[in-house]
């Protein structure tokens, strides 16, 4: 196996020399302190560990002897027995699979320090299977969809001695995932302390994954009920003794504050927070789910095949061919009209989905023959979306068939709600949005873009590397919105216009007044809201950026 496909295989991105020694220096508090690092790679944090016991008066043999380590990378663990300036005891590094030991294997530490390795749930072998049944086994059972980190998190707390400390680097799905939320939970209810620190910047030079840092102090020593969210715009402004102070005072804090949003909304200036909050519990707003129902595309299997362009084909029974749009680009504005997809069909894109079924007549299905064997040919009906249905060609449809509008799956700036005036299918890049109650579309659409619904859609979605902005269906439900006025329709031409112009503000500056004032807001409120949205949304994709190496 090449280098780089065994550290992916491994989920091994080893931390640079600066973040390590930033945890260590918050984790390892006494010259005489155990320290483990439970995935030791490069070493980085048991040298940072020895540099630190030394520097508080622990002297260098001694403090090789209070340093422990696992690791399942046997070329890790040789590199470690070489190691010249380390001199580990050759015992306190174990070549093993961490979730293969216990505690015994290796003693309680007081600072368990380290990165774990961040394996995606599609190549998580037998080692995930023990990592979900140590969860499980904890009270915390993981989904299929858990990373690696997810278990490694658990396990490593209980390898942390009384009144100890937890410092590792996650990938910032710790925030977005919805599994993370019982890990987060777990380290609430086993440590009074416990601080996130996040960064407006990428900060680890080689990977695209963000990271975020944890901090959890006082093993056992009682539950944490308000995690502490620290906000950097890189390492260097990360103070240790600074995030001391402020886990100290968010022991202090009585009222239990636990869920994603409340964990991002700390980024947000207090007023703006407690305005959100409130207006998100009111009876007087609505929710995207109660006036209407979000649900996926179609999945094709193979939109190179499935999806054809004008001309293409041409034996194809028209009858056979339904139109479809595929892609949020797609959608520029808030409407989607017959010109709009007009004009897909001259610039040659793929907007006509082949859809049939078994009860189709066979004098149409003839039609198809060619066309089928040809997809036969090119092993189509091995894909695995398509081997696994009946017939392999005929794709499910959106369970609401045509929808009435279209909301945005990922969105690189803002969500967007657009109404399907060309009555076409989609697939599932886009979610559709099928009305449940007597609202517009056109009025829908036009009450979703306000400051409101803006800054929900930051602190309900998830954002990953890159500073895409996701909301699964269920998500894209649960966002905030304000009184649908019946009128507001009469908006829709303007908010298209300003739309697919890129102009957001243009938009809330003709909305917000409508919109939000009659939910009694003030000027300054809707300021508020605004600013909140677009310093989370500034936040977000400025993690799009490549940071320099270090």
């Amino acid at each position: 196996m090449q280098p780089a496909a065994r550290q992916k295989a491994l989920g091994a991105f080893y931390t640079p020399r600066v973040m390590a020694e930033k945890l260590v220096e918050w984790a390892v508090r006494s010259p005489s302190d155990l320290v483990l690092d439970p995935s030791f790679g490069g070493l980085v944090f048991l040298e940072a560990a020895k540099r630190r016991l030394v520097a508080l008066g622990a002297d260098p043999t001694s403090a090789a002897r209070q340093l422990y380590g696992c690791d399942v990378d046997e070329d890790a663990h040789a590199a470690a027995q070489r190691h010249e300036e380390l001199t580990v005891p050759k015992d306190a590094l174990r070549h093993r699979d961490f979730f293969s030991l216990k505690p015994g294997d290796l003693p309680l530490a007081h600072a368990v320090c380290g990165n774990p390795p961040y394996v995606r749930y599609q190549g998580f072998n037998r080692a995930g299977d023990a990592g979900h049944r140590l969860a499980a086994a904890a009270g915390v059972p993981l989904t299929r969809l858990s990373s690696s980190w997810a278990p490694f998190v658990i396990h490593s707390t209980t390898f942390v001695a009384r009144g100890g400390r937890l410092a590792l680097v996650l990938p910032a799905e710790l925030l977005h995932a919805q599994y993370a939320a019982g890990v987060l939970q777990f380290v609430q209810h086993n440590f009074a302390r416990v601080g996130l620190v996040v960064f407006e910047k990428r900060v680890f030079p080689g990977a695209l994954e963000e990271v975020v840092l944890l901090f959890a102090d006082g093993r056992d020593e009682g539950e944490c009920h308000h995690i502490e969210v620290v906000d950097c715009r890189t390492l260097d402004d990360l103070d240790v003794d600074a995030l001391n102070r402020r886990l100290e005072r968010a022991r202090a804090r009585i009222k239990p504050a636990r869920g994603r949003s409340k964990l991002l909304s700390q980024l947000l200036p207090r007023a703006t927070a407690d305005l959100y909050e409130r207006l998100a519990a009111s009876d007087e707003v609505e929710r995207l789910g109660g006036l209407a129902s979000v649900d996926i595309g179609a999945v094709t299997g193979a939109n190179d095949y499935f999806l054809l362009a004008q001309g293409e084909e041409p034996s194809l029974s028209e009858e056979l061919l339904r139109p479809v749009v595929s892609k949020a680009v797609h959608v520029r504005g808030a409407r989607f009209t017959p010109h709009d997809f007009q004009n897909l069909l001259e610039r040659g894109v793929r907007c006509r989905m082949f859809v049939a079924d078994e009860s189709t007549p066979e004098a149409l299905l003839a039609t198809a023959n060619t066309y089928l064997e040809r997809g036969r040919e090119r092993d189509i009906h091995e894909r695995y979306k398509c081997r696994v249905r009946e017939p392999w060609w005929s794709v499910p449809l959106p369970r609401h068939g045509v929808p009435d509008l279209f909301i945005t799956y990922c969105s690189s700036e803002y969500p967007r709600l657009v109404v399907n005036e060309a009555g076409v299918l989609h697939t599932n890049t886009l979610h559709g949005v099928s009305l449940t109650d007597a609202v517009p579309a056109a009025a829908l659409a036009v009450s979703f873009y306000n400051s409101l619904t803006m800054l929900s859609a930051e602190l309900v979605g998830r954002s990953y590397g890159g500073g895409v902005l996701k909301h699964e269906p269920t998500e894209a439900e649960a966002l905030v919105l304000p009184p649908v006025p019946a009128d507001a329709g009469k908006l829709l031409e303007r908010v298209d216009e300003l739309l697919r112009a890129g102009d957001l503000e243009g938009v809330l500056e003709l909305t917000d007044p409508l919109l939000l004032g009659g939910l009694g807001l003030s000027k300054r409120q809707q300021q508020q809201l605004r600013v909140g949205a677009e310093r989370l949304r500034s936040r977000r994709r400025s993690r799009g950026r490549v940071p320099s190496a270090a």
